[in-house]
């Protein structure tokens, strides 16, 4: 379910994005009259008065590129909330990454109500029973960032190996760069602006493809995946002896050499 929400976030946000920045693109008509050559109509959608993402007075909207951007953030909000199920280790680390994914989730999904409306309605439409979970937004990356440091704190030290930890910490790497102050000065680097990027809309839906391959690679199975190098454990010659099978003591030069026991070496640590 996830992988499918991620999916048609990315398509409904690519939607959007090229009804507005399709004449940066291509040979392509201005997305409203007026816009006579195609350098000028480049730079003047460039103006924030056509943002279609929680838009403000004054407002022009475009097609319905408001809509479709609005039912985007709708499908990407659920799925960081069920991801955030997976990323546990200890109990509290459960709970703290739930709320985490919660909190982020409802940041997208108020940015998809509200921006829903105001393409329904044809202006800017303010919910303030949502301005609180706005707020979180300057927040929420630090979140995800979190989260994705928690999803592969198994793997730090070891050898690296893209199982399922990792990809859940591409995935929630992948959410932070997607958010809008991550976007905002991602685009802008990536194609400045006196407004708003022509990348705007096309990064996070990258980002958001990135995380939805994410998602499905932790589906393969993983006798599929690149297998763990086998490693022979180390042996300290300073540790105490230990007993193997049948309570046989075993000095540390033995648990390094083959043995004629099979129980043995498993025992010792082999």
């Amino acid at each position: 379910m996830a992988l499918l929400l991620l999916m048609a976030s990315a398509v409904l946000g690519l939607q959007a994005a090229w009804s507005r920045w399709a004449v940066c693109f291509v040979d392509a008509d201005p997305p409203l009259p007026g816009m006579a050559t195609l350098d000028g109509a480049c730079v003047a959608v460039q103006d924030h008065l056509y943002d279609y993402t929680i838009p403000s007075d004054p407002w022009m909207p475009i097609a319905d590129a408001a809509q479709r951007e609005g039912l985007s953030l709708l499908a990407l909000g659920l799925p960081v909330v069920l991801l955030s199920l997976t990323v546990m280790n200890r109990w509290f680390i459960w709970v703290l990454g739930v709320a985490a994914g919660i909190a982020v989730g409802s940041v997208w999904l108020a940015m998809g109500v509200q921006t829903f409306l105001s393409g329904l309605a044809g202006e800017p439409v303010q919910v303030d029973d949502l301005a609180g979970v706005h707020a979180l937004g300057v927040f929420a990356p630090f979140i995800t960032l979190g989260l994705a440091v928690v999803a592969i704190h198994g793997d730090v030290g070891r050898d690296l190996n893209l199982d399922r930890d990792v990809w859940l910490g591409v995935f929630w790497a992948a959410m932070t760069v997607a958010q809008p102050l991550p976007e905002l000065f991602t685009t802008l680097f990536l194609w400045s602006s006196h407004d708003t990027s022509p990348m705007t809309g096309f990064f996070r839906c990258a980002a958001v493809v990135v995380a939805a391959v994410a998602v499905a690679m932790t589906l393969v199975p993983a006798r599929r995946r690149p297998a763990r190098p086998g490693r022979r454990r180390s042996v300290d010659p300073g540790r105490r002896p230990r007993a193997g099978a049948g309570g046989i003591v075993l000095s540390a030069q033995w648990t390094d050499r083959p043995t004629p026991f099979p129980g043995v070496g498993r025992c010792a640590g082999r």
